[in-house]
């Protein structure tokens, strides 16, 4: 499932540019900065590997038949997964190689002067960037099980805007349950976890963590629970 799902991605034409194009634009920034500022061209790639994950699959028939072998949901959908994260993993180390030959090889022969390249900075940014694209990957999965088309992402998109309702309730209305409600959302549901900081030894078991963790477990257990009691019609568009 995995290697399927990184052929089905990398065969599109389209999508090897766009990732190609963000890589390079990745790789002047590592150059510039020395590996010691995370790319911002890291997001845009995970959502163009996991735009359609399951939705795809599912509108154009393909997972239809893919269900008819002797092969569990389950596994379907931890290969899909894998296969974001797999993607994305070689996505961040391709931008850093590229970056370093930059920074080594393209910037001094053209007589520009390249700042040295920390590795170790840059490997945090790397590890950094790839964990907190395991919690948006299984947000996206989870999404994707039941959204059609390209939904997932619009609706990764706009589930933080969504999370502030809750607080704009409870000041209009002047409820400051509301707001607690909001917040404890956005804590557990969409936490926001400085891996940097993390990888560098600040409170790395701590509560922001373990809301981490929880989040990445609760969205990968409901998509299992939607894609297992989900039926698929055929030449369903």
């Amino acid at each position: 499932m995995v290697h399927r799902f990184l052929r089905q991605k990398f065969s599109s034409g389209g999508i090897v540019i766009a990732l190609s194009a963000m890589a390079l634009l990745a790789a002047s920034q590592i150059a510039g900065t020395g590996g010691r500022e995370g790319s911002q061209f890291g997001t845009l790639a995970l959502l163009i590997l996991a735009a359609g994950c399951v939705s795809k699959d599912a509108s154009g028939g393909a997972l239809q038949m893919i269900l008819c072998r002797p092969i569990r949901r389950s596994d379907y959908l931890l290969g899909r997964y894998l296969g974001i994260l797999t993607g994305f993993g070689a996505f961040l180390i391709g931008a850093s190689v590229l970056g370093i030959v930059f920074a080594r090889g393209i910037l001094p022969l053209i007589g520009s002067t390249a700042r040295p390249v920390a590795f170790g900075e840059l490997a945090t940014e790397l590890a950094a960037a790839f964990l907190g694209g395991i919690a948006s990957a299984a947000t996206i999965l989870l999404l994707s099980t039941f959204l059609p088309g390209y939904g997932d992402v619009l609706g990764f998109i706009l589930l933080t805007p969504l999370a502030t309702l809750p607080d704009l309730a409870g000041k209009v209305l002047r409820a400051p349950w509301l707001e607690r409600v909001g917040q404890a959302l956005r804590e557990n549901l969409l936490p926001s976890l400085d891996w940097g900081a993390v990888l560098r030894g600040r409170d790395p078991l701590g509560a922001p963590t373990g809301r981490w963790v929880l989040a990445v477990v609760l969205y990968l257990i409901l998509a299992l629970a939607v894609f297992s009691r989900r039926e698929f019609a055929y030449g369903q568009d």
